[in-house]
């Protein structure tokens, strides 16, 4: 079965998500905490879940400790912070410790699921906002051969649209290309990042400075 820890020191928002969660994931088992300690004393207790949902201000861990603390401790469990802070630093700064999403207090209750969904899934979830403050325009190092990767210039207005969510067919669209052209452009890309996630590749840009403030 599939488990989810949701670490909050409010009742009230533990209670919630976990009505929520387990009402759209039904072979899912959600369990809270309300402080890091009482989390790491979880996991150490369960072994590794999926995922946690952590707040990003805890009463036993300032900013980005908390999240420090749990990957360090139980990298095999992906961990996402859900914060009313969405700017693009604490989103980036969050990500260089290795955050698997970022999800903001103001995201409605479909965000949330979808968000879950992607990241149980073993994808990346990000605020759209976030997202769409790409500059595509630029030169990266890839994870994987450390050497650099120019992207086309055919190949920055994919990647454009990618990190605005469209699919295939809705690039193909603007771009006027056929949707296998597309399909040829987004494999290229994901390898040039070294993942076979969208996701994936628009974080590792965001490692790699692309995202302007």
């Amino acid at each position: 079965m599939t488990v989810v820890l949701i670490v909050d020191d409010h009742h009230l928002i533990r209670a919630g998500v976990k009505n929520l969660l387990e009402s759209e994931f039904p072979d899912t088992r959600v369990e809270g905490a309300d402080s890091v300690a009482a989390a790491l004393t979880f996991l150490a207790d369960s072994g590794d879940v999926d995922l946690v949902l952590m707040d990003l201000k805890l009463p036993d861990a300032s900013a980005l400790d908390g999240l420090t603390r749990l990957k360090q401790s139980h990298p095999a469990s992906a961990v996402a912070l859900i914060s009313g802070t969405d700017d693009n630093e604490t989103i980036r700064a969050a990500l260089s410790i290795g955050a698997d999403g970022f999800i903001p207090k103001s995201a409605d209750p479909q965000i949330l699921t979808h968000a879950v969904s992607l990241m149980l899934r073993g994808e990346m979830f990000l605020p759209r906002s976030f997202l769409q403050s790409y500059d595509p325009d630029g030169e990266v190092r890839t994870e994987e051969s450390g050497k650099n990767v120019v992207l086309t210039d055919r190949q920055c207005e994919v990647f454009a649209l990618m990190r605005e969510g469209l699919a295939n067919k809705e690039i193909a669209r603007q771009l006027q290309l056929s949707e296998s052209t597309v399909k040829t452009h987004v494999s290229a890309i994901l390898k040039s990042f070294g993942t076979t996630s969208r996701t994936k590749a628009i974080a590792r840009a965001i490692e790699r400075g692309w995202p302007q403030q």
